[in-house]
């Protein structure tokens, strides 16, 4: 996502996930580019520079303001810097006609006219306004409808309260069920079946969490007595509360049915169903757009009863229910006004597991003071694992000062790569060197916007001419490594032998100090996270692992 300038003209691109097929944004660009030059422009040099170029790459379309590379060209058309936007086609803009419509009528209010290429949309036409606007309706009406069709048969499911597939919660297994339809005809479905010896854990957790009265006690209580997940892993607190929340283990009755009705939840299911049997079972409960990851709220939830039995009382789950809100509001939270750098990189070198920043007291000077804490050592309040905590500020520094210097060495040191890129030439199904390649691309101009960004913060003259300098440094290696790409493209697959170890290391490594500084927080933590493999740390040496060195 980055904007390349910005002109009298501009292209605006968008793919919701990156692909090297179909309309990618490089070949919408490729599209808009040709119909600057062939209507916009008489086709030299000099007219086709104006064209600035904006793209929003793996995001939705569904929203505007999300999307980095929209808000940038807004703010330009604002500005006055531009009086024509040309995309490829009217959907890579926006699926939403409020939101579209809003966008024309800012454009007009600052004279910026819009050109759709695929669909030959021009708003300095009057019938070009007008069916742009019934194309964004259209659009929007075929987005709905999938929405609704998938919606519906979601309800239809709910009905049967059968079981969609995939893994199966804590339990239970799944078991197949065949019918004779009209006509002699074989259906099948799946439905839960319970498996007494992992209801038993389930049961145990239930009651020990009422017991303990919080997810941290209990999974610190678990740690200590040896419990493990099916997978053989330790029970950490998502695992739990995913767990003691989902509906599939509470036996829908008339007392499950008032909860549920009273908190919000949304049934699709007779109140007669609840027959003090069954189990309930949740459809759409998980957010299928962050993978699963996220749990939609109850009021999105189809509830259902269930064909299998449900093993937890409604009472009972109702109160592990109204402890878990109880509790959410003191539930640990990340401290955000840490900049960790080395989070999610420094292990215990003890026990393996990550070390997570703790926030601490303010140094003398203000400094917000931070430390490292085994994830181990606090989950088993210290059973398991006993390393000591190390100050993260000093950690943080410490590091970031060693491999300010290594650049050099790791020029040399091309052993570990050229082995990592001998192994992938042995899948006959990619293109290792030039995946690798058109990556450090895309990282050169990353890497150049991060230089940007820093060079409007110095007030230095020496770190002003520092960062002029490594510009100009990283903009070399990005048309090297452009021409070597052409190279690897004639070439088919590319070979470890020819791959460009050395400009590899220099886009990797070669921020001073003084630059180091200026760079934002997050921008930092990428850099470091491509360098380093991991840290480890005993409790009295940190040692660090790089990810181009044995």
């Amino acid at each position: 996502m980055e904007s390349e300038g910005a002109g009298i003209i501009a292209v605006y691109a968008r793919k919701s996930k990156f692909t090297g097929k179909g309309e990618s944004v490089d070949n919408q660009i490729k599209s808009c580019m040709e119909y600057i030059k062939n209507h916009l422009t008489d086709g030299t040099e000099e007219t086709k520079i104006q064209a600035g170029i904006y793209k929003d790459e793996g995001i939705s379309g569904k929203d505007i303001v999300s999307r980095p590379g929209m808000v940038r060209l807004i703010s330009d058309v604002e500005k006055g810097k531009i009086k024509m936007v040309v995309c490829y086609r009217l959907d890579r803009v926006s699926r939403s006609v409020k939101d579209f419509s809003a966008l024309l009528t800012k454009l007009a209010c600052y004279g910026t006219g819009f050109i759709s290429v695929n669909e030959a949309f021009d708003t300095r036409t009057p019938m070009g306004r007008a069916m742009m606007y019934i194309a964004s309706v259209f659009a929007q009406l075929e987005r709905e409808t999938i929405t609704e069709r998938i919606t519906d048969n979601m309800y239809a499911l709910a009905k049967t309260g059968r079981w969609l597939g995939g893994r199966t919660p804590l339990g239970f297994g799944s078991t197949i069920i065949e019918e004779t339809g009209s006509g002699g005809r074989k259906k099948s479905r799946y439905c839960l079946k319970e498996k007494e010896e992992e209801s038993v854990i389930v049961k145990f957790l239930y009651y020990k969490y009422l017991e303990l009265g919080s997810l941290a006690k209990l999974e610190t209580y678990l740690m200590n007595n040896n419990y493990h997940t099916r997978d053989g892993k330790m029970y950490g607190r998502y695992t739990l509360k995913a767990i003691l929340s989902n509906p599939v283990y509470c036996v829908a009755d008339k007392t499950a049915y008032k909860y549920l009705k009273e908190n919000g939840y949304g049934i699709y299911a007779e109140q007669g169903m609840f027959d003090g049997k069954r189990g309930l079972i949740a459809y759409n409960k998980n957010n299928c757009k962050t993978g699963g990851h996220r749990v939609n709220n109850a009021e999105d939830w189809i509830i259902a009863a269930g064909e299998h039995n449900g093993i937890i009382g409604a009472e009972t789950w109702i109160k592990v229910q109204e402890r878990i809100k109880r509790n959410s509001g003191r539930s640990y939270r990340y401290p955000k006004t840490i900049n960790a750098l080395l989070s999610g990189i420094v292990r215990c070198g003890r026990c393996g597991s990550y070390m997570r920043p703790k926030g601490g007291r303010r140094a003398a000077g203000g400094e917000k003071r931070y430390y490292y804490q085994c994830e181990c050592k606090e989950k088993s309040r210290g059973n398991l694992c006993q390393v000591p905590n190390i100050p993260g500020n000093v950690l943080d520094r410490m590091v970031t000062t060693e491999i300010s210097g290594l650049k050099e060495k790791m020029v040399k040191d091309y052993n570990y790569l050229h082995g990592i890129i001998k192994k992938l030439e042995s899948h006959t199904d990619r293109k290792p060197v030039k995946n690798i390649i058109q990556y450090q691309i895309k990282e050169c101009s990353s890497q150049i916007e991060t230089l940007l960004d820093a060079l409007g913060k110095s007030k230095s003259e020496t770190t002003t001419e520092l960062i002029l300098k490594r510009i100009g440094e990283i903009t070399d290696i990005k048309s090297r490594l452009e021409k070597q790409s052409n190279r690897e493209e004639g070439n088919g697959t590319g070979s470890a032998d020819s791959f460009p170890y050395e400009m590899y290391a220099s886009l990797l490594i070669g921020f001073g100090q003084d630059i180091w500084g200026l760079i934002k927080p997050d921008r930092q933590k990428d850099i470091l996270k491509m360098v380093i493999k991991e840290i480890t740390w005993d409790g009295k040496d940190a040692i660090i692992y790089l990810k181009c060195s044995q």
